[in-house]
C-alpha cells in the first residue's frame, strides 16, 4: 500500500518539437539596419492540451516571437514544444488543470527557451534571452478572461492578456 501512496501525480512520457520555424525575410539588409536600431520583440506564449486517453494528455508549450526594426520584419520564430504526460489515478479536476496547465508548461519552458535562443543566435541575432514565465499567472488570468467574456460586456478583467505576451 505504501507503494500506492507513493506514485507520483504527474508523469513525462516524452517531449519533443511538434512544429518549428524561424524565418529571416530581410537578410542580409538587416544586420545594417540592427546598427543602428534595437529590435522591437513580441514574444506571444500559449498553453494547448489534447485528452489522448483518460489520464494521458498531450500539452502543447507554443512560443512565438517576432522582432521589428521599425517597420520591418527582423526575424519571426516559432515553435511548438509538446510532451506526453500520464496523470495518476488519484487527480481530482483542480488538480488535473493545475498540472496540465501550470506544471507541465513549466517544466517544457526550459527546453523551448533553449531552442528559442539557438534559433536567435543561428539567424544572426543575439540570442533571444526570454525570462521565466509565471504558468500559474498566466493561467489565472487567461480563466478570468474567459469567465468575463462568458458574462457579457461587464467584464473588463481581461485587460493586457492580449495574445498571452510574457
Amino acid at each position: 500500500m505504501a507503494e500506492e501512496a507513493a506514485q507520483p501525480q504527474l508523469t513525462i512520457n516524452t517531449q519533443y518539437v511538434k512544429d518549428h520555424s524561424f524565418e529571416n525575410p530581410n537578410a542580409p539588409t538587416i544586420y545594417g539596419a540592427m546598427r543602428s536600431g534595437k529590435p522591437d520583440i513580441n514574444v506571444s506564449v500559449e498553453v494547448t492540451p489534447t485528452q489522448l486517453q483518460d489520464s494521458i494528455y498531450e500539452v502543447v508549450l507554443a512560443l512565438r516571437a517576432q522582432a521589428t526594426i521599425g517597420e520591418t520584419s527582423a526575424f519571426l520564430a516559432e515553435l511548438d514544444y509538446a510532451a506526453v504526460v500520464s496523470l495518476g489515478p488519484d487527480v481530482n479536476e483542480q488538480l488535473r488543470e493545475h498540472l496540465i496547465m501550470v506544471e507541465v508548461p513549466r517544466h517544457l519552458f526550459p527546453f523551448a527557451r533553449a531552442i528559442l535562443a539557438d534559433d536567435t543566435r543561428d539567424g544572426g541575432f543575439p540570442p533571444l534571452m526570454m525570462g521565466p514565465i509565471d504558468f500559474a499567472q498566466l493561467y489565472l488570468s487567461r480563466k478570468q478572461a474567459a469567465a468575463g467574456e462568458g458574462q457579457g460586456a461587464d467584464a473588463g478583467d481581461g485587460k493586457g492578456d492580449g495574445n498571452g505576451a510574457a
